[in-house]
């Protein structure tokens, strides 16, 4: 995921914060679906919290990285509980919006440049990790956490099963990709806010059972840990 791509919606974050309170981010599916979002929720409190995020966040341990960070709710509600948090998000706009938030510790940094730490936790919500992009991006990004992680140390992110999903539109999708040679869950996109679209990158959701098949590849253990109707799930990776 470069910076460009997220370009469209850190422009919509920095409308929001600046007080355009109906700002919204278009995503454009590469088969032509648009889907709008509004920013709102990006903002949200932690009495909006679902209950994955209240789960994970009662689980998250230690020194946190959380990726994807946006515009630090989830990094901003685990200061208030004490724990040491560092926040990254490659969006420059998130970044200065989690500053004037109160984030204490922001990198604005793709993970891979990172300068290597330590940490008990590392933390992806709001469906952050899909933006490694394909099987292969998840390989990679859980080999390299072993290089981030303490020995007792662990990731923790939601995901979509979208092979519980019934709307046609989204079954058509899935045949396409097997047609391309793609898993299912690879689905590629740009974002568009007031007419500019971003680069075009893949957005990964990942079923349970593939996602234990590349935790296994790289070495590690994984756990789901709540699941919902939706097929929404938390789940753990670990040494």
């Amino acid at each position: 995921m470069s910076e460009k791509a997220m370009e469209p919606f850190g422009l919509a974050l920095k409308d929001f914060y600046n007080g355009k309170k109906r700002a919204k981010v278009i995503f454009c599916r590469d088969d032509g679906l648009e889907t709008k979002l509004l920013i709102q929720p990006f903002f949200r409190t932690s009495n909006y919290f679902s209950n994955l995020e209240k789960k994970a966040l009662e689980i998250c341990k230690g020194k946190i990285l959380d990726i994807g960070a946006g515009v630090g709710p989830h990094s901003l509600e685990l200061q208030k509980l004490g724990l040491e948090v560092h926040a990254l998000d490659i969006s420059p706009h998130a970044c200065e919006i989690m500053k004037r938030r109160g984030v204490q510790h922001v990198y604005c940094s793709n993970i891979y440049d990172l300068d290597r730490n330590s940490f008990d936790t590392i933390l992806l919500l709001g469906n952050s990790i899909g933006f490694v992009e394909n099987l292969n991006g998840m390989k990679r990004f859980l080999n390299y956490c072993k290089t981030l992680l303490n020995p007792s140390g662990m990731v923790l992110f939601d995901s979509k099963d979208i092979r519980q999903t019934t709307k046609r539109i989204h079954l058509e999708y899935h045949e396409r990709n097997r047609k391309l040679g793609r898993y299912i869950g690879e689905i590629g996109c740009q974002m568009k806010y007031k007419g500019k679209l971003g680069d075009k990158f893949q957005l990964l959701h990942i079923d349970p059972e593939t996602l234990y098949e590349c935790a296994l590849k790289v070495g590690l253990s994984c756990k789901i840990l709540y699941k919902e109707e939706s097929g929404n799930y938390l789940a753990k990776v670990f040494t």
